[in-house]
């Protein structure tokens, strides 16, 4: 129970860091090398694991709102 809570903590973790860099207005969001840029410098950690390692959830995320 305590992994599923922890999963979906992270997700909520991962979607605001991405509106946090989003409303910065200082990159393209489908730049996602400038978008990595840009989370090491405000240290959004989740969002820079979630780049690294699932481009294209991240990607379907920005596309629709939602996780794979």
């Amino acid at each position: 129970m305590n992994k599923i809570k922890d999963e979906l903590a992270k997700r909520d973790r991962i979607r605001q860091q991405v509106l946090q860099i989003r409303n910065t207005g200082e990159v393209n969001m489908f730049d996602v090398e400038n978008v990595k840029r840009l989370a090491y410098y405000y240290n959004c950690h989740d969002l820079i694991d979630y780049l690294t390692t699932d481009r294209a959830g991240y990607i379907n995320l920005i596309l629709t709102g939602k996780f794979n």
